[in-house]
């Protein structure tokens, strides 16, 4: 795999991701109204620049409600375009800095609610961003795998460290949730401590051994591409996380260009 398909596939499945969440707001544009508990007259308080002087304005301007609607529609159409039209030279770069832009002022202006998918969308933009700006698209590759080998690694590591998610108690605790619980899968794992337990440890060691995917062999990488993509997918039927699938899956490029290009 080169450098250019492997970046061009990032674009694109990050950009579905991008496109799915942004729709998402704005299905819902309420979910950040001064009534909702991303009110932004609320929150711009936790910042002394985000709530005085001409810094506060500015963000006032940009992220108050209905206004920071006007952001999402503008990272929607841009994913968009990235994903459909594939633009190139200084359009491109443009439409990869609005989103990338779009979505650290949505960290900023919405921080409850998210998860991992926000953090992993924006840090690969940000590095699209920055190869087609400044070069090193496989500086940009590396970059992206490194930072999936840690996120999966630091997800599994805190598990570990953690007795209820080695006696399963935390998984089956997850599950029960209001925000991210599943009642049907939490009711058929109730009273059955075995199972949560193998089930935990599984997970946990997925995520704490995926570094290890640098040294597969290359006729093994779509198997295990493949049962992390099952993986995600599982979680976000589960969990109901929509952009879960595409913000992970958009590492898996970077990490397929690693792996075969060690072939020689």
């Amino acid at each position: 795999m080169i450098p250019t398909s492997a970046i061009r596939l990032t674009e694109i499945i990050a950009g579905i991701g991008v496109l799915i969440s942004s729709l998402e707001v704005l299905a819902r544009p309420r979910s950040t109204d001064d009534g909702s508990w991303n009110s932004w007259r609320v929150l711009r308080l936790r910042r002394r620049w985000t709530s005085t002087g001409r810094t506060g304005a500015v963000a006032d301007g940009l992220l108050g409600y209905p206004r920071d609607l006007i952001g999402v529609a503008v990272r929607s159409v841009a994913a968009a375009a990235l994903v459909l039209a594939a633009p190139s030279g200084a359009w491109q770069a443009l439409l990869l800095w609005l989103v990338t832009a779009s979505l650290a002022l949505r960290g900023l202006r919405a921080p409850y609610g998210g998860e991992g998918s926000d953090q992993v969308l924006l840090i690969v933009f940000g590095s699209l961003a920055m190869a087609q700006t400044f070069g090193g698209q496989r500086i940009a590759l590396w970059f992206i795998v490194a930072e999936a080998c840690l996120a999966y690694f630091s997800s599994g590591f805190a598990k570990v460290l953690h007795s209820e998610w080695r006696d399963g108690t935390g998984l089956l605790g997850v599950l029960r949730t209001r925000s991210w619980g599943n009642a049907w899968a939490a009711h058929r794992l109730s009273g059955r401590p075995t199972l949560c337990r193998w089930l935990s440890l599984a997970l946990v060691s997925a995520e704490t051994a995926f570094p290890l995917v640098l040294l597969t062999p290359p006729p093994l990488l779509p198997l295990l591409i493949g049962v992390a993509l099952a993986f995600h997918v599982i979680v976000a039927i589960t969990m109901g996380l929509n952009c879960f699938v595409w913000a992970f899956a958009s590492c898996y490029p970077a990490v397929a260009y690693v792996v075969l290009g060690s072939v020689r």
